[in-house]
Order: structure tokens, then sequence, then C-alpha cells
């Protein structure tokens, strides 16, 4: 009988914890996870969340079209921007020179936030 009121008593404790942490780590109902790691790890994921702020940032740019994206990750910092031909030739064959005209947004890997958002010149 004792052990089954120590093993009762011990849930109880377990379960008012758990309680307990999940309130001290709650925040507007945003919870927190202890080193969680690297939040966005892929690429494609990157892409998918770049196109959608630069879409509600430039929505122009994107207007009738599809932009071609890319992302390349450096020390723990995602920037995903658009493929910009850097030169060519014309109808009439006269080469062209570009030298800027990047959409681009910078967040970090592990969580998330938007460090930059912008266009090149």
């Amino acid at each position: 009988m004792k052990k089954g009121i120590l093993l009762i008593s011990i849930c109880i404790i377990i379960a008012l914890s758990s309680v307990a942490l999940i309130i001290v780590f709650r925040d507007d109902n945003v919870f927190y996870i202890s080193n969680p790691g690297d939040f966005i790890t892929e690429k494609e994921t990157a892409i998918k969340i770049g196109k959608a702020l630069l879409e509600e940032r430039f929505p122009d740019s994107f207007l009738n079209r599809e932009l071609p994206l890319d992302a390349y990750e450096k020390d723990g910092i995602w920037r995903v921007h658009n493929v910009v031909e850097r030169s060519g030739v014309t109808e009439d064959g006269l080469p062209w020179v570009s030298l800027g005209g990047e959409l681009y947004v910078d967040f970090r890997k592990s969580d998330g936030k938007i460090l930059g958002i912008g266009f090149t010149e």
C-alpha cells in the first residue's frame, strides 16, 4: 500500500514539475525549446521562406512570372536571392552587363530571425 502511495506521489510531482516548466518557458503562446539546434536546415526550406518574404515585400517583382531564387548559407545565416543574369546578348546581337538588381533576404539558420531584406543596385 505504501509503495502505491509513493508511486502516485512521484507521478503527481513529475506532472506538476512539467506544468511548471511549461509555464516558465511560455511567452505569449510561444514555447521555447532549450537548444533546438538549427531551425532551418534545408536549402529548399530556406528558399520557400525567402520567397514568401520577398513576394510580400516586392510583389511587383513576382507579378505574372516565376522569379528564379537561390539560397546559400554562410556562418549560420541564410541568404535567399533572385538569380540575376550578369551579362548576355540582346536580340540585336549587342552585349549587355547587369550591375545589380538582386532581391535578397537574410535570416538566421538557428531561429529564422530576419536580419535584412532589400534590393541591391
